[in-house]
């Protein structure tokens, strides 16, 4: 179906998102929007749960920020069916008001929604996979609900006029997860968009004189158990007890881990080269003045962390964990060590920062990597020329 443009002929899209925390696929709605700017499109986003510091960077971006209300639980079926009755009418009058054309929807829930309001408005949506544990459910395998998800979700995606998967792992992973045919599945790789000219390095000796001449290390993310963060204090201390304490650690994120973790570092007694700073608005500052970035989670989608810090040109060490391990080619922009294993990954800091040659190797190869695989400016040109296919 032809959809026309607004007066000024620009494409108003509806970016259908969770939250507008801080986390990946909600970052890197900030970064879409900021890509493919306001000159041929007009932005609208519509909140399914809660609102969040994301919205502080994208309110200069779109004509409007919707916050629908949350669904109930499943495990209460009459009040699930009422609040998602309620969230599509709402989405459906909130589409026609605003003369939508194209839906971009991030993450599963999401996504099915999506796929639903885009097929009664008879508009085209496209939905993207960012997790290589997306399709995975921790409930029991007799919980009726895993199997009313499965069906769904091979339903709603196979409805959608195109899935867009950050990586070929994840492509992988949904064909065989939905058995969607590959040509449904569009590989569109994650960035951010990046200014050289913009940042300057934080000033650590002031916030931490404890840094001075130390090997800085940093790692971002939040503060729950599959980012793996206790991995690399626990990796700080074993580094500890060889006797090599020239290392200063700067973790940033919040969650509810943070509590746990603080008294992990008070019991292996390293409170002064590990500090977990919360969030913060100078991330990038913070990596500029680090020398290792490392990513110690037990799996990730496309870590928007980790293309951070090759923008910045960290040296890297990242689990070999799925949605990890495969963007990084060991010894060129990056080093592996096993997931879970705060042994391997004490070895391999050590390795690394006895090796200076090593540590310049990897400094402009993820430098290099950023600027051929994640610059979004660049990546985004695909995402451009399908929602103008899809316009004709």
């Amino acid at each position: 179906m032809k959809q026309h443009k607004d007066k000024n002929n620009k494409i108003r899209l509806l970016h259908l998102v969770n939250t507008l925390g801080v986390a990946g696929a909600e970052v890197l709605l900030s970064q879409y929007i900021r890509a493919l700017g306001n000159e041929n499109y007009n932005h609208y986003v519509y909140i399914l749960e809660v609102d969040g510091p994301i919205r502080e960077k994208i309110e200069g971006l779109c004509l409007n920020i919707c916050k629908g209300k949350k669904r109930a639980a499943l495990k209460n079926p009459l009040k699930f069916v009422i609040c998602a009755l309620y969230l599509v009418i709402h989405l459906l009058f909130y589409i026609r008001k605003n003369r939508i054309n194209v839906i971009l929807s991030q993450s599963i829930k999401p996504n099915q929604l999506a796929v639903i309001v885009a097929k009664l408005s008879k508009i085209p949506v496209f939905v993207f996979v960012h997790s290589t544990m997306a399709f995975v459910d921790n409930r029991s395998k007799w919980d009726p609900r895993v199997y009313l998800n499965r069906v769904l979700n091979i339903i709603i995606y196979r409805l959608a006029d195109l899935v867009i998967a950050i990586s070929s792992e994840i492509k992988e992973i949904i064909h065989k997860s939905l058995r969607l045919k590959n040509s449904k599945i569009i590989i569109i790789k994650s960035g951010i968009i990046f200014n050289d000219d913009k940042f300057r390095p934080a000033n650590l000796l002031k916030e931490f004189p404890q840094s001075k001449n130390k090997i800085k290390i940093i790692a971002v993310g939040r503060l729950v158990s599959l980012k793996g963060f206790e991995i690399l204090i626990k990796a700080i201390a074993e580094i500890n007890r060889k006797g090599e304490r020239n290392f200063f650690t700067l973790i940033v994120g919040k969650g509810e881990d943070r509590i746990r973790l603080e008294k992990l570092i008070s019991a292996l007694n390293i409170n002064e080269q590990v500090k977990l700073l919360g969030l913060r608005n100078d991330v990038i500052p913070l990596m500029i003045s680090a020398d290792i970035f490392i990513m110690p989670s037990y799996y990730e989608g496309l870590s928007i962390a980790m293309i951070e810090a090759m923008a910045c040109s960290l040296s890297i060490i990242a689990s070999d964990a799925p949605g990890v391990g495969s963007h990084i080619k060991p010894y060129e922009n990056g080093i592996l060590f096993k997931v879970g294993c705060h042994r391997s990954l004490a070895g391999c800091i050590l390795a690394l920062t006895r090796d200076k040659e090593l540590m310049s190797t990897l400094s402009n190869g993820a430098r290099n990597a950023f600027e051929t695989e994640f610059d979004m400016g660049e990546n985004i040109k695909t995402l451009d020329k399908l929602i103008r296919k899809y316009m004709l």
